[in-house]
């Protein structure tokens, strides 16, 4: 059997240039959850970034350990991360004031709690690994905006019960 080789091409709806990514385009806009503004983007940025250079351990689930409940926890956690990125943009910086989320409730909820407890993990640190990352206080900074952005939002979600703002 002879292996099936990858070939990017664009379609219809796809983005001109290659990509086989439909773009969302027209149809019923989607209901906006929560808007945040500039700097609470900039830290949720830095969370969901940080989470992503993880991606490859669904390669390692998958392949070297088998274990594929990991895979697939894994791969619906890094599918989060990507949605959130098609609301607040994938570059570093953004010009946008205010940032409208349209995940659904449940899911927004989700990548919330879990981006929180990687914060929490990740601004509680043992000496050593503090000494290490001092010359990153911008990056902690960022985690730290990341960390309180997320609270906020839960509260607000938790507040509505679930429903669209």
């Amino acid at each position: 059997m002879q292996a099936k080789r990858y070939s990017p091409k664009s379609f219809d709806g796809g983005i001109p240039g290659g990509s086989s990514v439909p773009y969302r385009k027209g149809g019923a806009m989607p209901s906006i959850t929560a808007t945040i503004t500039h700097e609470q983007r900039d830290g949720i940025y830095e969370l969901v970034r940080n989470h992503l250079g993880a991606i490859g351990d669904v390669r390692i689930a998958l392949e070297q350990n088998e274990d594929f409940a990991t895979a697939e926890r894994l791969g619906l956690a890094f599918g989060e991360d990507l949605r959130l990125l098609a609301d607040i943009g994938w570059r570093p910086h953004e010009d946008r004031e205010a940032f409208e989320l349209t995940m659904a409730p449940h899911d927004l909820a989700e990548l919330l709690k879990r981006l929180h407890d990687e914060a929490e993990k990740l601004l509680v640190e043992s000496p050593d690994e503090r000494k290490s990352r001092e010359e990153d206080e911008e990056v902690d900074q960022r985690f730290q905006i990341g960390l309180d952005a997320c609270e906020e939002l839960l509260v607000g979600l938790d507040e509505r019960g679930g429903e669209s703002a």
